[in-house]
């Protein structure tokens, strides 16, 4: 790796992770502990980041990584179309004949439902728009996970929904998210991010799915971790040091 894409690398994940050490960087880069020392002090220098005991803190304004509202579910259906379609066929192909499968709300798990294989299947859902997707379709034993109904994400939540799910038995879960800062996955709602959590503390596997334009963001309530997962399904606009990045804690499917 030549010097400035060492240096790019490094700036990228001090201002994914606010703060790093230099035990990370080596693990991700792959380079030796006096050459990443010595690159710390060179970006410090140029004001690219700050040198603090044993790595570096990001210079970059916090708020950059705050998500700045939680968006409608109409408006969220007009956000990087492309990048969910390419999640949601990925996702689709990790299901098999005779899955129990959860699918959570939100527009890429709903493209989701499209490319489904033809095959018999059990799905659990707490997604009003995934369930009506799904309602015609006669080869799936289908379960609507009831609740309280948040309009904004056609969701139901709450503890009569965390109750539903508490006795069953889930093979694969896949869920979205609105942000995923260092290794820490977040949505705006507190009910949501419990429910979501149960679900996948529930699930033999479990996968993200959302697009790159999350990474590197954080929303209210974090809910998981990545390296809990079984995997992070995304899109090819991740960055190499994001990929880089992320895959020290999950796999990432692209």
């Amino acid at each position: 790796m030549l010097k400035q894409e060492r240096h790019d690398a490094i700036t990228k994940l001090c201002d994914e992770r606010g703060t790093i050490s230099v035990k990370e960087i080596v693990d991700v880069l792959g380079v030796s502990d006096m050459t990443i020392r010595r690159d710390l002090c060179e970006l410090a220098e140029e004001g690219k980041l700050n040198r603090i005991r044993g790595g570096a803190s990001s210079t970059a304004d916090k708020s950059e990584r705050k998500v700045p509202r939680e968006f409608s579910h109409t408006e969220k259906r007009q956000l990087h179309k492309d990048e969910k379609q390419h999640i949601a066929r990925i996702a689709s192909g990790l299901i098999s004949e005779g899955d129990t499968v959860f699918l959570g709300a939100g527009t890429t798990i709903e493209l989701m439902v499209g490319f489904l294989p033809d095959v018999h299947l059990r799905v659990i859902t707490n997604s009003l728009p995934v369930f009506k997707l799904l309602e015609t379709r006669d080869d799936c034993d289908l379960c609507l996970v009831g609740g309280l109904y948040r309009p904004r994400t056609g969701a139901f939540v709450g503890p009569m929904a965390e109750e539903a799910v508490s006795v069953l038995g889930i093979d694969k879960a896949f869920i979205g998210a609105n942000g995923i800062l260092d290794h820490s996955i977040s949505t705006s709602n507190m009910e949501e991010g419990k429910f979501q959590q149960l679900v996948y503390d529930k699930a033999d596997a479990r996968y993200l799915v959302a697009d790159s334009s999350k990474v590197g963001k954080r929303d209210f309530y974090s809910f998981y971790d990545l390296l809990k997962l079984d995997a992070f399904i995304t899109d090819p606009n991740l960055t190499p040091a994001q990929r880089e990045a992320i895959g020290t804690y999950t796999q990432v499917l692209l």
